[in-house]
């Protein structure tokens, strides 16, 4: 059959071919590339959320030490908080057994308003995932969900790690938009 077939056709047949296997290659790639980042950018997430823990534990020392009243070590560590969302853009945020939010800078409308009924375009009830999941530790305090995206406010899909301070009742945590980990894989592989 191929002895029928012209030159022309045999080298078109070659090119998609290879075109084919190069797409698919791709994909592969690009996938294997992309749980590695998102797995590391998951892995980054418990150290800096145990960072985030010395910082509420050293005002509550500083309370504990009679330096600051309750309410005081509270509020300076909301702000301290608050500060390194700033200048980090990072996804901090912080409610507490009321379901109170007290610092987020996706979700800044609800601040000191009662979250505990949120939920994501799948239905799940947000901060009783995070909350559950911060007190139980079924899967080592990290979630999965959807949630609004800072600079569109579609709902995309987001990994957290989040903890518990029992002495004030507060969860703390930071989540990874897939989306973000998608558009660094991108600019890498585009810039090189």
């Amino acid at each position: 059959m191929l002895k029928t077939i012209s030159l022309e056709k045999k080298l078109l047949l070659l090119a998609g071919t290879l075109s084919v296997l190069f797409i698919a290659l791709s994909t592969s790639y690009f996938l294997y590339v992309r749980n590695n980042v998102i797995d590391q950018r998951r892995c980054a997430l418990e150290p800096r959320i145990n960072f985030i823990g010395t910082i509420i534990q050293g005002y509550y020392q500083d309370y504990l030490d009679g330096e600051l009243n309750l309410e005081q070590a509270q509020q300076q560590a909301i702000d301290e908080i608050h500060q390194i969302n700033q200048v980090n853009e990072n996804y901090i945020f912080v409610f507490n057994d009321d379901y109170l939010l007290l610092e987020s800078v996706n979700n800044a409308a609800m601040l000191n308003k009662n979250v505990k009924e949120d939920r994501d375009i799948k239905g799940v009830k947000l901060y009783q995932l995070l909350y559950n999941e911060a007190i139980y530790r079924k899967n080592d305090g990290y979630s999965h969900y959807f949630y609004h995206f800072n600079t569109d406010g579609t709902e995309q899909k987001k990994i957290s790690y989040s903890q518990y301070f029992k002495p004030w009742g507060w969860v703390y945590g930071e989540g990874v938009y897939i989306l973000d980990v998608d558009a660094s894989i991108l600019n890498m592989l585009t810039s090189h």
